[in-house]
């Protein structure tokens, strides 16, 4: 079977030549082992576009601050809820919480988000008829499949792949990386990359983010927005503000941290170790981060790895100066962009790119608004994943069938 590509003419013959739902109400089970923020947004773009007297989604994920926010957000789209404590058998709860409740309500798709969430599925889509599709928000390392257990794990995720009909990546650097690692599911495989809401970060009202946190008024801004964990880079972010700070002459620099993970503890021990923590502030959750990111005088993302990152996208659209590094998935995202591109796991080169983003200033940004508007609509996305998987998702709304990309 040829691989399913974004070719608007073929995807719509396809989309057209499946059916699951026969003109009745489609009930589909979203699957969200773990509910970061890029998922979440997903969730939040996609779900959002289905007409509720057509579609009826269910949701399984974990019970965390995360699940608690996408719940705020889709609350009233989402017709059933099944919240897994993460008490460290999330695992068996998942598989047992899918098994059941697709065998209760006779799912017409189950969609998987992430590789997690795929695996908790395998049980139930090996032995019911419900379709499973998954979108992989994540990439792929060798590390991961070393040894016997990681031997193992690959297998697993492999089977589970086999058994959905489409392997949906959300770019083309993910894409590759996953078929690197399992190229027997490239006749299955498509890419519709991710988009974000621009409007609301185009028109966010920015937050005086001195005046909340109590920071130096003469203090440049430095806005740091994700998890607290190796793939992230956060050392390297680290390193550059001391890089920074231990020249004679130096900008007056403040990082502040929008976000949470497992490691927080231990990367604000070494700020405090290395004497830097006057230079770092770590706020409190916040569902919206919009107005904060337009209250940053640069955004740094220092990721090692990335699918397809939409914080830069939420920039691009805020005209906010950003600098990442060249890393997968991340690279994708800046190019073409004004944004300053790093090299990974370099914070020399990270350093240099904070100050040469603070030296570009906002003017190059806010001009750019306009075509990241343009190139990071969600609805952009939310409309090709629905052609998309419309033979899955069926009886998609007519009038996306007529629409241009």
């Amino acid at each position: 079977m040829e691989r399913i590509g974004i070719n608007k003419d073929d995807i719509l013959v396809r989309a057209n030549s499946g059916s699951v739902c026969d003109g009745k109400k489609c009930k589909v089970l979203l699957v969200v082992r773990w509910p970061v923020g890029g998922i979440r947004t997903f969730l939040k773009y996609l779900v959002t576009f289905f007409p509720s007297d057509r579609y009826e989604f269910s949701i399984i994920g974990s019970s965390t601050e995360g699940m608690a926010a996408l719940k705020a957000d889709l609350g009233e789209f989402v017709a059933n809820w099944e919240l897994i404590p993460t008490d460290g058998n999330e695992m068996r709860g998942f598989l047992s919480a899918v098994w059941n409740l697709d065998r209760e309500h006779r799912f017409d798709l189950i969609h998987a988000h992430g590789f997690t969430s795929v695996i908790s599925c395998l049980v139930a889509a090996l032995a019911t008829s419900s379709p499973l599709i998954c979108t992989s928000h994540d990439v792929l390392n060798n590390q991961q499949f070393s040894g016997i257990s990681g031997r193992i794990k690959k297998l697993i995720l492999g089977a589970a792949l086999l058994r959905c009909k489409l392997v949906h990546s959300v770019s083309r650097d993910a894409e590759t990386n996953l078929l690197s690692h399992f190229p027997v599911i490239h006749h299955r495989s498509l890419v519709v990359e991710n988009g974000v809401d621009t409007s609301s970060f185009a028109t966010a009202v920015r937050t005086d983010l001195h005046e909340t946190f109590s920071i130096d008024p003469a203090a440049k801004l430095i806005g740091f927005f994700g998890r607290f964990m190796g793939q992230k880079g956060f050392k390297y972010l680290v390193s550059a503000i001391e890089i920074i700070q231990s020249r004679e002459v130096h900008p007056s620099l403040h990082v502040v941290c929008f976000g949470s993970g497992a490691f927080i503890r231990e990367e604000q021990a070494e700020i405090k170790r290395r004497g830097l923590d006057h230079c770092f502030t770590f706020a409190p959750f916040m569902a919206d981060v919009s107005g904060a990111m337009k209250g940053c005088d640069v955004i740094a993302m220092p990721s090692l790895w990335e699918a397809c990152p939409l914080q830069p996208m939420e920039a691009l659209c805020a005209g906010v100066p950003f600098v990442g590094t060249n890393c997968i998935g991340l690279r994708e995202v800046l190019d073409g962009t004004p944004a300053v591109v790093a090299e990974a796991a370099d914070a020399e080169s990270l350093a240099k790119g904070i100050l040469n983003a603070l030296n570009q200033g906002r003017e190059a940004f806010e001009e750019f608004v306009p075509q990241a508007i343009e190139r990071f609509d969600a609805r952009t996305t939310a409309q090709a994943s629905m052609i998309c998987m419309k033979r899955f998702y069926v009886n998609a709304p007519a009038y996306l069938a007529g629409n241009e990309w």
